[in-house]
């Protein structure tokens, strides 16, 4: 009876009908982990039914909503695509591929998508509610305010379409009207902070600072962190002369997030205007770490370093102020003052004279000359832009994935290490390898090795056990197994000279050993990064370009890895580990030519995506950097969407 019973269970679970319950269980949890804005386990559950498959259209339909959420709108905009494509009548997926278009500043292609939701459905409102708010973000305000009364003809509840119709009805001056939608996204919704704060928004326009006040206040009650409304209520108690509950309101958005640009840079202007000097450098200070490429922040703090008669402080600030934009007039007058004092009377008579010539040319310019060369360039909007990167911040979502600056490294180098269940346990750490396979079952797994590029989760003291254990073995009989093994535990506790001799004396003995001359070369990248980083002579951040840098000899372990490579050409970390070596050199081109070998040989390969997507935001590539990223997250490195968010956003 238990051979029929088991029998009967064998068969159910290969049936049709319980591979289509596995798959809509599948879309269920994505669905549901999008309702509680888990979009990364979202994307997990839908590239599971991807995987098998692939022809549905739906888990690419929702997947897509959730890179939007991640901000990940060339990512979201290749899964809407794929789910029309499978299915051309799919007008959800062409709604919301208008808005990944729109966000992307491809209006013409997003209004293309809402048009042809209308064909296909034209009784969809949120159709024209996101075709008002293209309307909008392209300056065609009747249009769009013609397009939310449209849809809130089909729904009179839509709470987005009072909104953004209370917007465009106050950039068509029509203040009143902008109140009354106001009003009524109110009474639709009295716990809608983003009715009450365009309210408050709208009262200010009016210097009605009290009723303003109140509504932030309300707003407030809702969502006690809502960083753009505390910034709005600053803002109006600036307005005012309360200068303590400005300053009270700044402090309380830097307690929220301790990396939110504006709250630091509006505080410091507040500092220097009531005379607390020193703190608002501190400020500026801040300001400058999280975007070192504005000009305005280099001379405000130029400025009020002069206060203070630090002259050769302001000196610099100015000079690279003019650095970043070399016809900022005023910048040149402020360094020929401060060159004064520090009695560089040929270098301030220079900076009055450099100032003078640009004036003349915009001025020739402004008269019609095209041959008076002035910088127009994008560099001038970095004056006035606080956060050139970033025009608007946006909420963090559940903390799952932050907007926030954060440090944005390489993905470390894979190296060979002992396998335990505690590093089965913090998540993924290995991938399939068939050398890893042979050795772990030629040992019966005991031991277990895995390729990793993460720092295994030992328990204390674990390592050191094994290695005098090892130690005691060899005393016995010298294996190169027993080596192997050793050496990579060196490696992980940061004992290179002996992993290396272990490493060496495996090969030496088996030239063609590939684990061991993998690892030998990977202890020497792991002994010289340690070096630098004690050091500090070399930064492994992308994007924060140093004006010196020292290359490191990697050429052994490059040599290592190549004899990897002709051991087996498609042993895929050996090309990864290249491309950290030229990253970590510099040598841009050469690093994203390893990563690109390395994803031909396994598509998977997220960290390979990761950071190639870096890499090409260094090279100014956004969109390649943007598909490398989307691609990478949506393999599991989460971190990408903070990437995306920081540096690949369309906001031109």
């Amino acid at each position: 009876m238990r051979t029929i019973i088991a029998t009967f269970f064998i068969l159910l679970a290969a049936s049709p009908l319980f591979a289509q319950w596995n798959t809509r269980n599948l879309l269920r949890m994505g669905q549901n982990a999008l309702y509680f804005d888990d979009y990364v386990s979202a994307i997990d559950n839908f590239n599971n039914i991807v995987r098998v498959k692939p022809y549905l259209s739906e888990p690419y339909f929702f997947r897509g909503l959730a890179k939007l959420n991640l901000d990940d709108n060339e990512g979201a905009l290749q899964d809407f695509s794929q789910a029309i494509a499978l299915n051309p009548n799919y007008f959800q997926a062409y709604l919301y591929r208008g808005v990944a278009y729109s966000n992307l500043h491809r209006f013409e292609e997003a209004m293309q998508d809402f048009d042809e939701v209308v064909k296909l459905d034209p009784a969809v409102a949120y159709a024209y509610a996101y075709r008002g708010i293209t309307e909008a973000e392209m300056g065609k305000y009747k249009e769009a305010e013609a397009d939310y009364s449209k849809a809130l003809m089909l729904d009179k509840e839509l709470l987005i379409a009072y909104l953004n119709r209370a917007i465009v009805r106050e950039k068509l001056d029509n203040w009143e009207g902008a109140m009354a939608d106001c009003n009524t996204a109110i009474r639709q919704n009295m716990f809608s902070e983003e009715a009450f704060g365009l309210r408050g928004y709208l009262y200010y326009e009016k210097k009605d600072y009290h009723n303003a006040i109140e509504d932030f206040n309300r707003a407030l009650k809702v969502n006690p962190r809502n960083l753009r409304i505390l910034m709005s209520r600053a803002m109006v108690w600036y307005e005012m002369k309360e200068y303590p509950q400005t300053m009270a309101d700044y402090n309380e958005i830097i307690r929220i997030d301790s990396n939110y640009i504006y709250a630091y840079y509006n505080r410091a202007m507040l500092r220097a205007e009531v005379g607390e000097t020193n703190a608002a450098i501190r400020d500026l200070d801040k300001v400058v770490e999280m975007n070192p490429d504005n000009i305005l922040i280099y001379f405000n703090r130029g400025l009020l370093k002069m206060e203070i008669k630090d002259w050769y402080g302001a000196y610099d600030d100015f000079s690279e102020s003019l650095r970043l934009y070399p016809d900022f007039v005023q910048a040149y007058l402020a360094r020929a003052a401060v060159a004064e004092e520090l009695e560089r009377e040929e270098d301030a008579r220079d900076d009055r004279i450099a100032a003078w010539e640009v004036m003349e040319r915009y001025k020739k310019m402004k008269e019609g000359d095209r041959n008076a060369l002035v910088d127009t360039s994008a560099n001038l909007r970095r004056l006035i832009d606080i956060n050139a990167r970033e025009d608007e911040v946006r909420d963090v979502i559940n903390g799952r994935v932050q907007d926030k600056r954060a440090i944005i490294e390489l993905q470390d180098v894979f190296y060979v290490q002992y396998l335990s269940l505690d590093s089965l346990r913090s998540g993924k750490v290995q991938y399939y390898d068939k050398h890893v396979m042979d050795y772990n079952q030629k040992h019966n797994y005991r031991p277990s090795i895995t390729v990793s590029n993460h720092r295994p989760n030992y328990p204390e003291g674990f390592a050191d056990k094994n290695i005098r254990q090892l130690t005691e073995r060899l005393a016995v009989g010298d294996t190169l197994d027993i080596r192997l093994l050793r050496g990579s535990f060196y490696l992980t506790e940061n004992a290179f000279p002996e992993a290396i001799d272990d490493f060496a004396a495996i090969v030496a003995k088996e030239p063609d050993n590939l684990l061991a001359v993998f690892n030998l070369a990977n202890a020497r990248v792991m002994m010289y990064d340690y070096i630098e980083s004690v050091d500090d002579m070399t930064s492994r951040v992308v994007g924060e370009r140093t004006e010196e840098t020292r290359k490191v000899d990697y050429s052994l372990a490059v040599e290592g890895y190549n004899k990897c490579l002709q051991l087996d050409p498609g042993f895929v970390f050996a090309w990864f580990n290249i491309g950290n070596v030229h990253a970590k050199n510099g040598e841009i081109d050469k690093a994203i030519e390893a990563y690109t070998q390395a994803i031909r040989q396994d598509p998977e390969l997220a960290e390979a995506y990761f950071n190639r997507g870096l890499l090409f935001i260094y090279a100014g590539q956004k969109a390649q950097a943007n598909a490398d990223l989307s691609k990478a997250g949506e393999l599991g490195i989460i971190t990408a969407y903070n990437v995306i968010k920081r540096y690949c956003r369309q906001t031109d």
